[in-house]
């Protein structure tokens, strides 16, 4: 049974969950959200599991028309949003609590203030297909349905499970839960930690100085599959003549012009290009927040550190499900 209309699908807007890892051996890539921890406190807040099915909104959200009564959370980027109600009335749909909607209502979600990525979760987590054990949409991939593209107008949202039973009238909590800032466009540069990679000792003298204090900005030649970053051209004196090697979401690759290309949630599970670092599981979050035009410099760490770093962030999300 249908409990949303899409009215508006928004720029990207497609269902994900906590991906498909585990096929990257038959050509599968992992996706999933870009933004974990986005996806995590949106459906720890609506009450479902972690990775629960939810919207992911790309900048750009969409207008989604309720036929029942829902609980609803948002999580991520900061993007202005309403919650039109059946009297007509509006209010402001705030983000990082849990949000009773009366049926008959609409959320329309607006441009994206601060991030890139919103998630929005809601009480049962959503339905629909599942493809080799995940709803998670990857739109190049060619699965069925909603796995294989991004919303559109017309489609219809169902739920997996029960929903909360839930007030006939809004309800807004007074508090609110946000676990880190979000990137203010164009103020500051953003600080990825990485790990140094196979291939980064090749680089010239010259390229590590730029590779470890230099500032990148991401392209227009963005997407869920990497980023293409612009700024200090790096070279290498012998590039290695490599086959395909693993990669994954965080690995940063040198394209044959120079340039650093950050892989993401639907990247290829293999790769040709030389690996020179790979941002750590803790800064994966930040990353999926950058936006075309962000600035980002890299800086390096030792594995001990980015255990710590993830331990830090696991205890964080532990205090919220407690």
């Amino acid at each position: 049974m249908s409990v949303a209309t899409v009215l508006r699908a928004g720029m990207l807007t497609t269902v994900q969950d906590g991906g498909r890892p585990g096929y990257g051996h038959v050509g599968v890539s992992a996706s999933g959200p870009m933004d974990p921890l986005g996806l995590r406190l949106a459906n720890l807040l609506a009450g479902n599991r972690e990775n629960a099915a939810a919207l992911e909104l790309t900048l750009v959200g969409p207008a989604l028309l309720w036929h029942r009564s829902v609980r609803l959370a948002v999580a991520g980027a900061k993007m202005s949003a309403c919650i039109r109600l059946p009297d007509g009335s509006e209010v402001e749909l705030p983000c990082g609590c849990p949000v009773e909607v009366p049926a008959g209502s609409v959320t329309d979600f607006g441009e994206s203030l601060q991030g890139c990525r919103s998630y929005l979760a809601v009480r049962g987590g959503l339905g629909g297909a599942v493809v080799l054990g995940s709803r998670s949409a990857q739109p190049r991939s060619g699965f069925p349905g909603v796995c294989g593209r991004r919303l559109e107008r017309g489609d219809e949202l169902e739920l997996c499970g029960e929903p909360a039973e839930c007030s006939d009238e809004l309800v807004v909590p007074r508090w609110f839960v946000r676990l880190w800032d979000l990137p203010v466009r164009g103020l500051e540069t953003q600080v990825l930690r990485c790990l140094p990679g196979p291939h980064l000792a090749q680089l010239d003298s010259c390229s590590m100085d730029w590779f470890a204090n230099g500032a990148f900005e991401l392209s227009s030649d963005c997407d869920r599959m990497g980023y293409r970053l612009t700024g200090p051209v790096l070279s290498m004196p012998t590039v290695p003549q490599l086959r395909s090697e693993a990669v994954v979401p965080g690995t940063l690759q040198l394209s044959p012009d120079g340039r650093l290309l950050l892989l993401m949630a639907d990247c290829a599970p293999t790769g040709g290009y030389p690996r020179v670092g790979h941002v750590i599981t803790a800064d994966l979050p930040k990353a999926g927040q950058l936006r075309p035009g962000d600035g980002v410099r890299f800086r390096l760490v030792s594995m001990e550190q980015a255990d710590q770093a993830l331990a830090e962030q696991e205890r964080t999300i532990a205090a919220v499900r407690a």
